[in-house]
């Protein structure tokens, strides 16, 4: 990590694994919000939340896990650059892996709703930015 405030690795990583919980954090809120407003339904997708302790741990950990990546230097001079090249690792993740292989359900979840790739892909980059800013107020 370009200019980090902790030269060890293992400090490298625990901050890159923080900052991604930090941004699962900002992604399970505003995910709640959306599904508790209505505006997944509203915009034709499906998808709810139920946010229980498996939602939120599955959620905490996989940001964590995603949230490695964040000490390769990469665009390191820009928090929202990076956030949204990071933010598309996750939203690959979930639409061409875990939907249609782990979930068994359509490719990129389209059985929730044509809209359903761009909400995906809307929260995976707000976590993005939100653990790149997360990681850049702690270095």
């Amino acid at each position: 990590m370009a200019g980090s405030g902790s030269s060890s690795v293992p400090g490298q990583l625990s901050l890159s694994f923080a900052a991604g919980v930090a941004g699962a954090v900002v992604n399970m809120v505003a995910a709640w919000m959306l599904s508790r407003m209505g505006v997944f339904h509203m915009l034709g997708c499906s998808l709810s939340v139920s946010a229980g302790k498996p939602w939120i741990y599955s959620r905490l950990v996989w940001g964590g896990i995603f949230g490695l990546f964040l000490v390769l230097p990469v665009l390191t001079n820009s928090v929202l650059k990076r956030g949204l090249l990071l933010g598309l690792l996750p939203a690959a993740f979930q639409l061409f892996v875990v939907f249609p292989i782990f979930l068994n359900q359509r490719f990129m979840g389209l059985n929730h709703g044509l809209t359903t790739p761009l909400f995906v892909l809307f929260l995976n980059l707000l976590w993005g930015v939100s653990a790149a800013g997360w990681l850049k107020m702690t270095e």
